[in-house]
Order: C-alpha cells, then sequence, then structure tokens
C-alpha cells in the first residue's frame, strides 16, 4: 500500500501503462503529429502531444528528404531540432541547424535569431569551443524563452555542457533560476530539464536527497509530453538510489524503466547498463553479465548514444564483474579493447550515461596480479578525474579506495592523508545504512496522497450521515402518515422492515469507514516512523563539523613526529661519524639524544592515535551509558572544534575565545558523545553568526564567544554566548521545533538544535534555554543535575 502510494505522488502511475510495443511512426504521417500551430506548446489533446515529442528524429529526416519547398522543410526542421538530443552534434544536425537557420531568414520567421544562436552553438561545440558554446546555447535558450517556446532538448544539452567544463555552481544558479521563470508561466516541457539539471548539481555535492526529489519531479513532468525520455530518467533515479545505498529501490524503478522503454521502443542501454551496476554492487555476477548482454542489444526506435561509447562502457563493466568473479586473465583484453575506445574517440570520463570508471577498473586489475606501482597509478588517475568532475560520491568511494590500498601497503602517511581527506566528505555522503533512504519529495508527496484520501473518506462519511439522516426524515413521515391514516398494518411492516434495513446499513458503513481509518493510521505510523529513522541519522551529521577540526588538531602531532624524525636522521649521521672517529663519550651522548628523541616521536604519535580515537568514539552511536565526565574539558574541547572546523572553510575568519570555567567543578554522569553533540552544534551556530555579523563589516567589531560553567545547589550550568547578529521573538520561539532554520537552502537541515534539545531535556533530565536580542547576540544556557 505504501509504494502505491508513493508511485501516485511522484506522478509515476500516470505515465501510460507499457502494454504491447507501439507501431513505429509512420514517415508520411509525421507531419499530421505536428502541433496545431507552429510553437509545440500550444493547446492540444495529450496523444498529439505525445505523437509530436516522441517523434523519432531518423523518420523526419526521411520525410526531410523527400520535401523541396522552402516552409515544408522548415517546419520538419524545427521538428526535427526540437525532438532530436542537441548533445548529439553530429555533422549531419550541424548542417540541419545551419539550414534552420538560413531558412528561418529566408522566411522572416520570429525565430531566426533564436535558430542562428542555435546554429553558431552547434559549430562552436564541434570545433571543441565549448565554453563559448556554451555562452552561445544559453543566448539561444533566452531567445526562445522570449517566444515562448518549449526547448527541453536545448535545455538538457546545457546541462551535460556545464558537466564538461565542470561549472557545478554555475549550473546550480542558472537551473534554479530557469525554474522559477518557467514555474511562473507553467511551462511543463521546459521545467522537466530543470529539474534533471538540478538533480546532477545536487548530486554532485552530495545532497542525495536534493538530487532525487528533483529526478522524481523531472520523470513526472516528462512523462506528460515524452514517455521515453520519463522512463529514460526514471532509470537514472534507479542509478542514484544504487549510489545512495539503497538497491532495493534502485531495482524497483529500474525494472520499471526497462519495462516502459521497452514499450515505446526506447533506448534500453543506460537502463541495463545501470541494473549491472547494482548487481555487481549486490554481488550477483551472473545478473549483472545478463544485463550488460541486453545492454548492447540494438533499439527499435531512436538510439540516444553512440554504439562506440556504449561498447567502452560494457567492456569495462565485463571486466569488473570478471574481476569480482576472480577471472583475472578473461578481464585483461576486455580492459585493453575499452582503453583503445578511450584513447582513439576521446571519450570522457563523465557524460550523460554516467562515469566510465575505466582506471579505477585497472587498478584492481593490476592488484589482483600483485603489480601495485602500476595499480597506485590508475587509482590516482582515477582519483584525479573524479576531482576534475567534481562528482563527491566518486571521489570518497575513491578516497576510500586510496585509503585502504596504502593501508594494505604499509603506508600509514598516504594513508592518514587520504583517511582525513575522506572523513571530510563523509558527513553529506553517509550511506552504511542506505536501505532505509527515501527521497523526502516521495515521503512528502505520500502523506499529501494520504491526507487527500482522509479527506475524501470524512466527506463520504458526511454524506452517509447526511443521507441517514433523510432516510430516517422519510420513515418518520411514513409513520405519521400510517397514525394519521388510521395505522394501516401492511404500511407499518414495511416501514419497520425498511428502518431495520437503513439501520444496518449504516452499521456496516461505519464499520466500514473504522477500517479505513485504522489502515489509514496504520500507514501514517509507518510513515512516522520512517521519519523517525531519518532524524536519528541526521545525528551524524555532526560528525562532519569534527573533521576540520581534527585535521586541525592532528597536524601538530605529526608536524612533531616530522621534525624529531628529521633531527634523529642528523643525529645517526654524527654518531657514525664519532664511532669512525672513536669518541666513546661523544658516541653515549648522541645515542642518548637519539633516544630521548625516539621517546618524543612515540608521545606525539600517541597523541594523534588519541586524537583518532576520540573521532571514532564520536562517529560511533550512543549506547546512551552514563559515565563521570569532566565538563569543563568537554565544553573547551568540541568548542574549540567548532571554531576550528569554520577556520577550514574560512581562513580569514578570527573569533575571541574566552572561557571562565568554574574550578573544582564535579564529576557530571552524563553521557560524553551525546553532551558533545550538543556543545558542537551550539558552538557551529554561534561561530556561524559571528561569521555573519563580521561581514556586515561593522567598525571596532570583534566576534567573541565566551564560555562559563556554573555550580549550582544540586545543578551545574553551561553558558554559552556569542555577539553575533542576535534573533527575534518570533525566531526565538520557533528555534528548538524540527526542520526549523534561517540558514540558506541546503546550508542547515533544522534538526541541530532540536535534537539537542532533546539529548539535554528527555536524555539527562536538564534544561536548554536561550536568551537573545537582535543585533546584539545571544546566549544558551544548560544545566544539568549532579
Amino acid at each position: 500500500m505504501r509504494y502505491f502510494l508513493l508511485l501516485v505522488a511522484c506522478g509515476l502511475l500516470a505515465l501510460p501503462t507499457p502494454t504491447a510495443a507501439q507501431a513505429p511512426v509512420d514517415p508520411a504521417e509525421l507531419q499530421t503529429t505536428r502541433l496545431s500551430s507552429d510553437r509545440p506548446g500550444s493547446a492540444q489533446t495529450a496523444s498529439a502531444r505525445y505523437r509530436y515529442w516522441e517523434a523519432n528524429p531518423n523518420s523526419l529526416r526521411q520525410v526531410l528528404t523527400k520535401q523541396r519547398a522552402d516552409t515544408a522543410r522548415l517546419r520538419t526542421l524545427m521538428h526535427l531540432v526540437d525532438v532530436d538530443p542537441v548533445w548529439s552534434t553530429t555533422k549531419p544536425q550541424v548542417e540541419e541547424t545551419a539550414e534552420l537557420a538560413v531558412l528561418s531568414a529566408r522566411l522572416q520567421r520570429p525565430e531566426q535569431r533564436a535558430y542562428r544562436l542555435l546554429a553558431s552553438g552547434n559549430r562552436l561545440y564541434q570545433s571543441k569551443a565549448v565554453a563559448a558554446a556554451l555562452d552561445t546555447l544559453q543566448a539561444a535558450v533566452s531567445a526562445f524563452d522570449r517566444l515562448g517556446r518549449p526547448v527541453p532538448m536545448l535545455l538538457s544539452a546545457l546541462r551535460d555542457l556545464f558537466s564538461e567544463l565542470n561549472l557545478l555552481e554555475a549550473r546550480g544558479r542558472y537551473f534554479h533560476s530557469k525554474l522559477a521563470y518557467y514555474r511562473q508561466r507553467d511551462a511543463t516541457e521546459n521545467m522537466a530539464p530543470c529539474h534533471h539539471g538540478l538533480g546532477g548539481y545536487y548530486l554532485g555535492r552530495g545532497d542525495y536527497n536534493q538530487a532525487l526529489s528533483h529526478y522524481l519531479q523531472d520523470v513526472a513532468l516528462f512523462g506528460t509530453f515524452n514517455r521515453v525520455y520519463s522512463y529514460t530518467q526514471l532509470a537514472g533515479v534507479g542509478g542514484r538510489y544504487a549510489e545512495w545505498g539503497n538497491t532495493e529501490r534502485a531495482l524497483h524503478y529500474l525494472q520499471q524503466a526497462v519495462a516502459g522503454l521497452r514499450s515505446y521502443r526506447g533506448d534500453l542501454f543506460y537502463a541495463y547498463k545501470t541494473m549491472a551496476e547494482v548487481y555487481l554492487q549486490r554481488q550477483e555476477y551472473p545478473a549483472a553479465r545478463r544485463a550488460l548482454d541486453q545492454a548492447l542489444l540494438p533499439p527499435t526506435g531512436k538510439e540516444l548514444y553512440p554504439l562506440v561509447r556504449k561498447k567502452a562502457y560494457t567492456l569495462t563493466l565485463h571486466s569488473a564483474v570478471l574481476l569480482a568473479q576472480g577471472h583475472i586473465a578473461e578481464a585483461r583484453p576486455l580492459l585493453q579493447a575499452a582503453q583503445h575506445l578511450v584513447d582513439s574517440l576521446g571519450i570522457p570520463f563523465y557524460s550523460g550515461i554516467g562515469s566510465l570508471e575505466l582506471d579505477a577498473t585497472w587498478a584492481r586489475y593490476y592488484v589482483a596480479q600483485d603489480n601495485m606501482a602500476r595499480a597506485e597509478t590508475h587509482w590516482l588517475a582515477a582519483y584525479g578525474k573524479a576531482q576534475q568532475s567534481r562528482i563527491k560520491p566518486l571521489r570518497l568511494a575513491y578516497l576510500r579506495e586510496l585509503t585502504r590500498f596504502y593501508q594494505q601497503q604499509g603506508q600509514p602517511g598516504p594513508a592518514a592523508r587520504y583517511a582525513v581527506s575522506a572523513l571530510a566528505l563523509a558527513d553529506s555522503l553517509d550511506a552504511r545504512e542506505g536501505a532505509l533512504h527515501v527521497a523526502r519529495y516521495e515521503i512528502e508527496q505520500a502523506t499529501e496522497a494520504q491526507q487527500a484520501r482522509i479527506a475524501r473518506l470524512r466527506q463520504t462519511q458526511q454524506q452517509d450521515a447526511a443521507r441517514a439522516r433523510r432516510q430516517r426524515n422519510i420513515l418518520w413521515a411514513v409513520l405519521g402518515g400510517a397514525v394519521l391514516l388510521g395505522g394501516v398494518a401492511a404500511a407499518l411492516y414495511y416501514a419497520f422492515r425498511r428502518s431495520e434495513r437503513l439501520k444496518q446499513l449504516v452499521t456496516e458503513q461505519k464499520q466500514d469507514l473504522q477500517s479505513q481509518r485504522d489502515q489509514l493510521d496504520t500507514s501514517l505510523t509507518e510513515l512516522r516512523v520512517t521519519q523517525a529513522q531519518l532524524i536519528q541519522k541526521e545525528k551524524m551529521a555532526s560528525l562532519g563539523e569534527l573533521t576540520a577540526g581534527i585535521a586541525h588538531e592532528i597536524q601538530n602531532p605529526l608536524n612533531f613526529v616530522t621534525n624529531f624524525s628529521d633531527v634523529s636522521a642528523e643525529l645517526m649521521l654524527e654518531l657514525q661519524e664519532a664511532q669512525l672517529a672513536g669518541d666513546g663519550e661523544e658516541v653515549a651522548a648522541l645515542a642518548g639524544d637519539v633516544t630521548e628523541n625516539l621517546t618524543k616521536i612515540r608521545q606525539h604519535g600517541q597523541r594523534a592515535s588519541g586524537i583518532v580515537r576520540g573521532m571514532l568514539e564520536h562517529a560511533r552511536p550512543s549506547t546512551g551509558e552514563r559515565k563521570p565526565n569532566d565538563l569543563n574539558a568537554l565544553c573547551d574541547e568540541y568548542l574549540r572544534l567548532a571554531y576550528y572546523g569554520l577556520r577550514t572553510k574560512d581562513a580569514a575568519f578570527q573569533a575571541e575565545l574566552q572561557t571562565d570555567f568554574a574550578p573544582h567543578l564535579p564529576l557530571v554522569n552524563l553521557v560524553g558523545a551525546d553532551i558533545g553533540r550538543v556543545l558542537l552544534n551550539l558552538g557551529s551556530n554561534a561561530f556561524y553568526a559571528l561569521q555573519e555579523r563580521q561581514q556586515l563589516g561593522e567598525a571596532g567589531y570583534q566576534p567573541t564567544l565566551s564560555v562559563r560553567t556554573i555550580q549550582l545547589d544540586r545543578h551545574v550550568e553551561i553558558q554559552v554566548r556569542d555577539n553575533g547578529m542576535g534573533m527575534n521573538e518570533q525566531v526565538q520561539a520557533k528555534i528548538f521545533q524540527p526542520f526549523f532554520t534561517t540558514k540558506p537552502p541546503g546550508e542547515g537541515t533544522g534538526l541541530g538544535l532540536s535534537l539537542s534539545y532533546d539529548i539535554i531535556t528527555q536524555g539527562h533530565g536538564g534544561t536548554l534555554t536561550v536568551e537573545s536580542k537582535e543585533g546584539h547576540g545571544t546566549e544558551f544556557t544548560i544545566t544539568l543535575p549532579v
């Protein structure tokens, strides 16, 4: 029941149900599929809309070869440009857009400037001037916008050009602004690729929740005019869920995508390729190989991806499957063939098909061959390409692989560097409980669907009650008439039986309504459980705040180890010279110095190890066991970690930390990791407020954070005060509510203070209060029983 509601909410059930394969469109009929006006966004029936946007470009080209009149060729070329992917900038397509620009100018069409820019952008891309092509195609989109003409394929091309140039933030800004513009005008065809572009933007930032929400909206919108693209994008949703760790949900969507694409003669390569990756992730190798075999079957409809690019991906994935099965020798010729295709054709590392992980597969092959030097070269090459493409999930995966690789090689230095880098990314990409990951968009849409159903049931209940009242009134009228007529026995008997039937009907309806209400209560309970699980995982977000601070703290002992190691090496050289000179007293003195240096190296190494153990202790799920803790030390440690965390993001930021710790403060029984999360959250919020006020440029302003501990009768009190932006009374009233935040979208979940309030009040029997004055600062006060 829950999956049905989710599908309805996402608009997936609004897609036509795949039944039998549809016959291809006859080229002679293609001109009748054109819309009633030259603008494809004009009013039309659903079937005409599908026929227009799902037209096969090759069939349109057949029609074009038979046309001679300028007007007829113009209409066919306009249709062709509307439905053919712009990113397949082959030579014929460049010539088509060039002819379209000439014809539109000759016939004085209002779109002539837009088509001239489109043709220019295609030529620039063909000549490898990608940045100039992006600027020109953006200008073409603006020109089409002024005419109100939808261009979903052109917007999809911009998405890929942003990726090719690694302009992640520019991509986010562009599609955010375009989506707002098209929403105001209800331009469905253009909203769909904007959602897809934003999905890729949030994916690059590692925010799978936002990414999948946009991808699902992209699927729903494409389903209203192009079912082939809708199911192709649905396959992408499956791939993203697999990367997020939820392989069950990934296969659920991929199987839907395969069925839909097969029904509407779409290109099945991407869906089967992604399905093979999921099966490889699940270690279901026979299923992965079957999916790869299906991926290379020629499509019955239009082909979205070049065949050579498909071969490069399938050869790489076949090699990965063989390596996972232990067939090392069989993998090498496949890898060589894939490498030849990549080198000769210049196939990029990342494209609309996904990431081509050829270097990573080579690295695994050389590890299996015990050729660690070449394996290291390929791992570093793979990580470098992931960095260039700015794909956070792939960067994290390769950082972890490099950490394991150097650990196995007994190289702790590089292993530690890559481990710290991996921790810095892990806060937004924690997929250890991926089976529970469900996009927030699905939960919101399912909740709305359930609320609508509840409203309908309540309306039905009210209608039934009104009907019952009317029926009772009729009964009393019949009974009154019977009394007035002298009590006809037959009429009374009939009325009695009718009354009994009505009562039984009302009782049955009440029971049915109660049963439906119970089912709804069960569904809502399940949704609340899922939400509680998501909130619990949000607690791990504080791990990211610690990462930067830990990196700062661990750098000092590592520097000491390096310095003392260098000094010891020099002392050993001097000791050898003293031995050769026969100076026994000097040899003994130098040996003592070396021993002292080694002792210091051990001390600082143990300090670094203690910092790492503390980090792991913070990341481990809380057991709820209370232990005596030094509250002063906790405050000092976590607030400084919060400060160093912000300093790594903004090195120019400086703040004064003032501490006033009560001497002889007794040890307090508490869960140290939980109180640490609270202090880390309060400190992070305070430094964020200080940074905001500092950016206003007030003269003489000095950012200051003060921490004070006080021993009361049977309580201890912690005061965290800043002189930042402060809050008004309306914000203070909501500050501890779940999901409430004053930060910009993407910078805060709104769960930090809510969880902190629960930890203090429910977990430790204390209080957490706030006092703030807008423009002057904020003070949080924690009281804990001793």
